[in-house]
């Protein structure tokens, strides 16, 4: 490789991650309505974070063991994980789009949607 490769290789990592960033934080602010739930980054649950007061509280297994989340008012927030350092826990409730829950040892994250209306569109495209 020369230096000329080394400068293109590092400007198409630069537009990579630049538009990862431009493209999470696009709804980033507005109160979130689904709470996505990952373990080893694969999907294994969605769930409707809704204004319901009632408490929901579901638990999926992680790479250390299990991890439980609760939904309530809008919110989601970490309750228990199999992590050491619980530092998952300690981020308390989450209600905004764009942010996320990570406990890195049990490999488990929660990251919070926007505000899609159903049957609204998506995109636009000439």
């Amino acid at each position: 490789m020369r230096a000329g490769d080394l400068v293109i290789v590092a400007l198409v990592l630069a537009a990579a991650i630049g538009s990862t960033i431009l493209v999470s934080q696009a709804h980033a602010g507005e109160k979130g309505s689904l709470a996505i739930v990952e373990v080893n980054g694969h999907e294994v649950r969605r769930v409707s974070m809704g204004d319901s007061q009632a408490a929901r509280t579901f638990t999926v297994e992680g790479w250390q063991g299990s991890s439980t989340f609760e939904v309530k008012g809008g919110r989601v927030r970490m309750t228990k994980s199999a992590c050491r350092d619980k530092i998952c826990i300690g981020m308390g409730w989450m209600d905004t789009s764009g942010r996320s829950i990570i406990c890195l040892p049990n490999r488990v994250v929660i990251r919070i949607t926007g505000n899609r209306k159903s049957g609204g569109v998506d995109t636009v495209t000439e």
